[in-house]
């Protein structure tokens, strides 16, 4: 951002994931600020002891915690404490006091000159599943809390498509903690044809969790939790078409899927099968025991959900996005798992679209609408400003 008044007076773009927080200028190419989307209560420790009658270990706060007398720490100062304080997620307990604290703590790390504080129009992304409530309480967070003039309401299905130029498609956003089927046709949304899938991040990095814990002998004592698996997830998952014959073959000595991953404790993690395996929830969640329909299926009953001409055209723009959906191989198994469901006519025509960064692809696409002066309509103006310009008019 250049350093005058009327920069620092563009519309700031907000998208509150389950797993990551993102905001930045619109108009950029990508957000200023990614951060963790969770917070830390210094009172809410993992562990706690009976010594003295007391919940917690006397002077524990003074060794450990640098928080300057704040009561909770948000974002990266949250994880910092994560082996000491138990970790929450805001969007998940819809926590709207923590979500005003997280705001604050990165919006001062944009360094808005103090003249242009809260001045900013914000751009909120929601999924379709946000409700008109938790928006009201959004409302009274920026207009109430924090005095910002206008707040817009994106839709995250809108703002994905933007970004790869469409007006059509289905969108397959696979997060942290939730998984969204939404779809588009040629600007319209139909309230028929979106799902909500059981299969989460979470979910996958659990499944990873179980699938090296059964693996790893009793007698060997491995540190091993759910932020390192997630971590082995990010860098390291795959989706294969064939994963049972790939499991027997890699029973039979085949090698291609090894790889070591260095723990924190020093020892060493040998994986294989498991690097595939993973994905498979998404494919079938009765293997973590969620009675439910694939995701190719889910993603069928949302196309079939329009009128049979549009199918074509759905099926066509097929778009993965969410931190979940960076799983080598995803895409092509979807394309081949839908073609099930599908005439032979059509299944050439299917194509599952899995865009480089697209975990980030709501926020961009944002920012590309705004580019293009495509986001005039659906402001709401604060209250206040409005009483103000009245007076002013009068």
């Amino acid at each position: 951002m250049a350093n005058t008044e009327n920069n620092y007076l563009i519309p700031l773009i907000l998208d509150i994931g389950s797993d990551n927080f993102r905001l930045g200028w619109a108009g950029g190419d990508f957000p200023d600020i990614i951060a963790p989307s969770v917070y830390v209560d210094i009172t809410d420790y993992l562990f706690t002891s009976d010594i003295s009658g007391s919940d917690t270990i006397s002077g524990l706060e003074e060794i450990f915690l640098d928080t300057d007398k704040q009561t909770q720490l948000v974002g990266f100062d949250a994880l910092k404490y994560k082996n000491i304080l138990k970790i929450r997620e805001f969007s998940k307990k819809k926590n709207y006091n923590i979500l005003s604290k997280f705001f604050l703590h990165y919006y001062q790390q944009l360094n808005i000159p103090v003249e242009s504080h809260f001045k900013q129009p914000l751009i909120i992304i929601t999924p379709f599943y946000k409700s008109e409530l938790e928006k009201t309480k959004l409302q009274d967070v920026f207009f109430n809390s924090l005095n910002f003039p206008y707040v817009l309401f994106l839709p995250e299905s809108q703002a994905i498509l933007s970004t790869l130029q469409k007006s059509s498609g289905i969108i397959v956003n696979i997060g942290e903690s939730y998984t969204s089927i939404s779809s588009i046709f040629h600007g319209f949304t139909n309230l028929m044809a979106r799902d909500m899938f059981p299969i989460t991040g979470k979910k996958i990095t659990s499944y990873l969790l179980n699938l090296i814990l059964s693996k790893i002998s009793s007698s060997k004592n491995t540190y091993l939790d759910k932020t390192i698996a997630k971590e082995i997830k990010e860098k390291l998952s795959l989706c294969v078409l064939d994963p049972t014959g790939e499991k027997k073959r890699v029973k039979e000595g085949l090698t291609k899927y090894d790889r070591i991953v260095d723990l924190p404790d020093g020892s060493k993690l040998k994986l294989n099968s498991e690097r595939f395996l993973l994905s498979e929830p998404l494919m079938d969640p009765k293997i973590i025991h969620i009675d439910y329909m694939g995701l190719a299926e889910a993603i069928s009953k949302v196309v079939m959900s329009w009128d049979r001409e549009n199918w074509e055209e759905l099926l066509s723009n097929v778009i993965l996005s969410g931190g979940s959906s960076v799983i080598t191989g995803l895409s092509e198994r979807i394309e081949v798992e839908l073609q099930r469901f599908f005439s032979d006519k059509l299944g050439p025509k299917i194509k599952v679209v899995a865009a480089s960064g697209r975990e980030n692809m709501g926020w961009i696409g944002a920012s590309v609408l705004f580019s293009k002066d495509q986001l005039k309509k659906g402001w709401i103006e604060n209250p206040s400003h409005q009483e103000l310009e009245q007076q002013q008019a009068d």
